[in-house]
């Protein structure tokens, strides 16, 4: 099994997830249910930033941005800050200057430092607007480990678009809990829910594009969010309530048993899972498995949501290295809320097609299936666009 998990034991619901031949150490994990402030779940929820840390690097930095090299500003610094939350004069998008290529970054969320990493392809002009995309991270994992897995940067170098990589709250690599995921009195498929963060990451969501900004006009009209295990359950949660997202890719997380609440109109999503996932379980995705009680499968559940029929139809999901599945594509979605889902045959808790040179990450990968990255971006493309 791989060294380290994206999602850690359990203990409340004695779910084992086996690293290395060997339990997982168990972690106290607040029970979202008696823990989340009123606002953290709202798209408008109140931030404040207070400084920023970047290092532009030629190769990719450490994961923890608050390391020793990084440059630390003052949000007072209308040069430097993010005009969102710069008291003086806004500052227009894409006149900040340098921080190309793969950065580090901090800035103050709620009265809390939130770290992440910004990629912007260094050839591209600042001032042209750029589409955009977050990628969210498993439990016990960080931004670094995702920018590394995914292999998004050659995508954004190609295609012309910039990245995200967050890390959740008290991250990176931390046993705390990632992200806030919570309604009240209502829980998720699988054992996610007991991992429920309490911090204000819709509030961390609106301070890095305020910030990202700074360095680069944004195409409002396309960005979009994906997300490993936990941060699979944060990008569903994301699709639920926000509308500033064109469309959405969770990857082997899981979500509410009703998409009734959610606050967003018709949403693009593309959803993955492997068929041997040992952490959360295939069903809470997979339309074509028994479900779990009380949890309909998330790709049924958003056909229902975007208005499309309870039908699909089934397409390859092969890759030349030999990893096989099956992609089912609901039918008759409206133009702007085609729902997909794709299974990979065997595969367990991992990024399909991950890179395996990923460092600490790369035990988060499968790299002999058809990749992930490369089919969600091709998704967004066609269907988001």
């Amino acid at each position: 099994m791989r060294v380290r998990c994206a999602l850690a034991t359990v203990s409340l619901v004695g779910l084992l997830c086996h690293c290395g031949g060997n339990s997982a150490p168990a972690s106290s994990h607040p029970d979202g249910s008696t823990s989340k402030d009123s606002g953290s779940s709202k798209p408008d929820a109140t931030h404040e930033a207070a400084t920023e840390s970047s290092t532009p690097d030629a190769g990719p930095p450490a994961s923890d941005a608050s390391d020793a090299d990084s440059d630390t500003r003052d949000a007072s610094d209308a040069s430097s800050a993010p005009d969102a939350f710069d008291s003086g004069p806004p500052v227009p998008c894409g006149s900040r200057s340098g921080l190309r290529g793969l950065t580090n970054r901090t800035i103050m969320v709620d009265g809390k430092p939130r770290t992440y990493l910004i990629y912007l392809p260094a050839t591209m002009d600042p001032t042209a607007p750029m589409p955009f995309v977050f990628v969210f991270h498993g439990y016990m994992m960080s931004g670094q480990d995702m920018y590394d897995i995914t292999q998004y940067a050659a995508i954004a170098d190609a295609e012309g678009i910039g990245l995200a990589f967050p890390n959740g709250d008290q991250y990176p690599n931390s046993l705390a809990a990632p992200w806030n995921i919570e309604n009240a009195g209502q829980l998720v498929c699988g054992d996610g829910q007991y991992i429920v963060g309490s911090g204000d990451d819709f509030g961390f969501i609106d301070a890095m594009k305020a910030d990202v900004s700074a360095d680069q006009c944004l195409d409002t009209k396309h960005i979009f969010t994906a997300g490993f295990s936990m941060g699979g359950y944060f990008t569903h949660h994301v699709g639920c309530y926000r509308s500033d997202m064109r469309a959405i890719a969770p990857h082997s997380g899981g979500t509410l048993a009703d998409l009734s609440v959610c606050t967003t109109g018709h949403v693009p999503v593309i959803i993955f899972h492997g068929t041997k996932d040992s952490v959360i379980d295939d069903a809470c995705d997979d339309p074509t498995v028994t479900p779990d009680t009380g949890f309909p499968a998330s790709a049924n559940l958003w056909a229902t949501k975007n208005g499309c029929k309870t039908t699909y139809t089934t397409l390859p999901n092969d890759s030349d290295a030999g990893g096989t599945g099956q992609c089912y594509l609901y039918d008759g979605c409206p133009a702007d809320g085609q729902v997909e889902a794709c299974t990979f045959n065997g595969m367990d808790h991992c990024w399909a097609g991950g890179a395996t040179d990923a460092g600490p990450g790369a035990s988060s990968a499968c790299p002999t299936y058809a990749s992930a990255t490369q089919r969600e971006w091709s998704f967004f493309k066609q269907y988001a666009w």
